[in-house]
């Protein structure tokens, strides 16, 4: 038997080679368009004021003034 590769085993790589590019460009855009998806979405709740609201800003309290004789 003869283990050198044949020109099939060669079309099979590139074959493969080639729908792993396909697989990879198509895998991308699609993570790509869902990461806009979600940035488009979570704008869209902010601007309609669904979005849970920051925490308030902390507020200083200042120690009580002395009573004025």
């Amino acid at each position: 038997m003869n283990n050198t590769p044949t020109n099939t085993h060669r079309e099979r790589e590139t074959s493969d080679d080639r729908d792993n590019r396909r697989v990879f460009a198509w895998g991308a855009s699609a993570a790509v368009l869902i990461f806009l998806g979600a940035l488009a979405y979570f704008y869209a709740v902010d601007k309609r004021g669904e979005a849970p609201s920051p925490p308030p800003a902390a507020q200083s309290q200042s120690a009580p003034q002395p009573a004025k004789q």
